[in-house]
């Protein structure tokens, strides 16, 4: 990108910021159709979302290393009910099945 300017720089700060402020994300109709969420996302620092045919409600959220430079905390996913269900089970398993000691 030598000598190319990239464009909506002042916008694209003021948006991070905005969001920023807002706790990570923005919801909005037609947020998606904005030419400076639509460059930000080019450029990797959010995450749209576009609404379905029922809400049509777009969600713009800070990209993880973008949360971390705007000094927001990490999104930190739970487990899955799924997840700590088959942990239980691959754990009674193991203890089960587990390594004998020789008596």
């Amino acid at each position: 990108m030598r000598g190319r300017k990239v464009p909506y720089t002042q916008e694209i700060d003021k948006l991070l910021t905005t969001i920023a402020a807002a706790g990570g994300h923005v919801t909005g109709l037609g947020l998606a159709d904005e030419d400076v969420v639509k460059a930000a996302a080019v450029l990797g620092l959010i995450e749209v979302t576009t609404g379905n045919g029922w809400t049509l409600v777009d969600t713009v959220s800070l990209a993880p290393q973008q949360r971390l430079q705007m000094g927001l905390p990490p999104v930190v996913r739970k487990p899955s009910a799924i997840a700590l269900a088959m942990h239980a089970v691959a754990a009674k398993v193991g203890k089960i099945f587990g390594n004998q000691s020789p008596t």
